[in-house]
C-alpha cells in the first residue's frame, strides 16, 4: 500500500482532500471526447476509463467497510479468492470486471461512488474517523476508519490524478 499509514486528518480535511480531487478529476474528463477516455492506455494498459471504474470500486470497498462489511464482500469477491491475492491481484480483478463496461456506465457509476462517499464523510465527525475497525473483518491493511478513508477515497483519488492527467496529455503538477 502506499504511504496512508499514518493518516491524522479530521473529518474536515478528509471532505476537503476528497472534494478537491474529484473536481480535479471531473475537470480534466469534462474537457475530453469518448475516444480520449477510452483508447489511450498506459503502461498498464489502463484508459482513463479503467482508472474511474477502478476509483469506483475502491470507494465501494472503502464505504463498505465504513458500513461494516468485509473489504472481500465489498468488492463482490469471494473470500478465498481474496484472502489469496495480493493487492495487484484485486486490481487485476477490478480491471477485468470492468473493462469492457461501456463508458456511460462507468462515469454514472464512478460519479454515483463519489456523492456515496460525500454523503457519508459529510455525517462523521472526528471520533468516527479514529474508531477501530473490528478485526474480524480480516482488514490488514488499515486498523481506523480514517485510514481506510483516505486509502480508499481522497488519497487513493489524489494517485490517479497524475496517471489520468498523463493519458489526457495535461500537465502534471
Amino acid at each position: 500500500m502506499t504511504g496512508y499509514d499514518d493518516f491524522q486528518s479530521g473529518a474536515d480535511e478528509v471532505l476537503e482532500q476528497v472534494h478537491a480531487a474529484r473536481a480535479e478529476i471531473e475537470s480534466i474528463i469534462d474537457e475530453l471526447s469518448k475516444e480520449q477516455m477510452t483508447q489511450a492506455t498506459d503502461d498498464g494498459g489502463w484508459s482513463i476509463k479503467d482508472h474511474l471504474a477502478h476509483i469506483a470500486e475502491w470507494q465501494r470497498r472503502g464505504l463498505g467497510v465504513i458500513e461494516g462489511r468485509a473489504a472481500w464482500e465489498s468488492l463482490g469477491i469471494d473470500r478465498e479468492t481474496y484472502r489469496q491475492l495480493d493487492i495487484d491481484g484485486v486490481n487485476q480483478i477490478i480491471y477485468e470486471r470492468n473493462k469492457d463496461r461501456p463508458l456511460a456506465e462507468v462515469l454514472t457509476d464512478f460519479r454515483k461512488m463519489q456523492e456515496r462517499v460525500i454523503l457519508t464523510l459529510e455525517q462523521m465527525n472526528e471520533d468516527d474517523l479514529d474508531r477501530s475497525i473490528p478485526t474480524d473483518m480480516e482488514e490488514v491493511t488499515y486498523r481506523r476508519i480514517g485510514d481506510i478513508v483516505l486509502g480508499n477515497f481522497s488519497g487513493h483519488d489524489s494517485d490517479h490524478v497524475e496517471d489520468i492527467r498523463l493519458l489526457a496529455n495535461q500537465p502534471v503538477d
